[in-house]
């Protein structure tokens, strides 16, 4: 492994990047660092990590402890190295959002997500096609009622289904695993909102495009699988290859999992998450969109 490093002049600008995402540590090397370790005076290094995910962060912040450590006696010039055997400066480490190494912390937001988007497709996806090869949906086209009124029909019980079983995932989380809620609850159940819809559009788009419930479970496979090994639930997304962080950008389950780690375990207000947030949106908007395209032509 390696780090890749990305100075910056300000605290401010550091937080930013953590905020962000974009980097996973913060070094923090205090002004009169070099003059008090000279003088003996064992100055203090600052290390902050996110510690959502703690057996990834804590190989890493092993490795960068050691990193630092070898960096000050071997890279410094004649008199600034320090002894092996003696710590001429003191590393403090912040675990921050989750110092006591809890896995469930990583783990709850990508749950959340895989079963919202498993249960809600696929009931979606199996419920209109079983309708298509039963004849119902012929019954639909002789009614009085809009294209319109019948796709809020269909989808609003999943609508009611989805976010009850939201609830009964966060109670659970808070309850039985002591998952904190640091952040806005309303603004937690507008992104359990815009995803459940999500859900159910793709659900509707596949059952455009399948023939039969078969078809349906099968297109439905092809997506749960890319959407949970490469949205940053199994592996951290960060330290993926290209091509997977490209793939990644275009799933909601990866925007989901990191609103949901924002708002309960970092508390971050809609304004910090705004660079999830908005692509979220944007592929509810699209996503939306071409599924009720599909399923007017279905209808048709």
């Amino acid at each position: 492994g390696y780090f890749s490093m990305i100075p910056v002049d300000s605290e401010e600008a550091a937080q930013k990047a953590f905020v962000r995402g974009d980097v996973t540590f913060i070094v923090t090397i205090p002004e009169g660092f070099t003059r008090k370790m000279l003088r003996g005076e064992k100055p203090q290094l600052l290390i902050q990590g996110d510690a959502i995910d703690p057996i990834t962060t804590g190989n890493a912040l092993s490795a960068l402890v050691q990193v630092a450590k070898s960096m000050f006696q071997h890279d410094l010039p004649g008199d600034m190295r320090v002894s092996q055997k003696e710590d001429d400066f003191e590393l403090i480490i912040h675990r921050m959002f989750n110092p006591e190494g809890i896995t469930q912390f990583n783990t709850i937001p990508g749950i959340m997500g895989s079963i919202l988007s498993t249960t809600l497709i696929l009931m979606t996806a199996l419920s209109i096609t079983r309708e298509r090869e039963n004849g119902a949906l012929e019954n639909l086209l002789v009614s009085p009622l809009t294209g319109f009124e019948v796709i809020v029909g269909k989808i609003t019980p999943f609508v009611v289904i989805g976010l009850f079983q939201a609830t009964l995932i966060l109670i659970a989380a808070v309850l039985l695993f002591d998952i904190p809620l640091h952040g806005s609850v309303f603004l937690l159940f507008f992104v359990l909102l815009i995803y459940v819809f999500l859900c159910l559009s793709i659900g509707i788009g596949i059952s455009g495009l399948a023939q039969n419930q078969l078809q349906a479970l099968q297109m439905s496979s092809f997506y749960f699988i890319p959407s949970i090994m490469l949205s940053g639930f199994i592996s951290p997304f960060i330290s993926m290859p290209d091509w997977a962080k490209a793939i990644g950008s275009c799933l909601p389950l990866t925007y989901f999992i990191r609103l949901v780690k924002g708002i309960m375990l970092k508390g971050y207000s809609a304004m910090a998450l705004l660079p999830d947030l908005l692509p979220l949106i944007g592929l509810a908007v699209i996503v939306i969109g071409v599924g009720l395209k599909s399923y007017r032509k279905t209808l048709d």
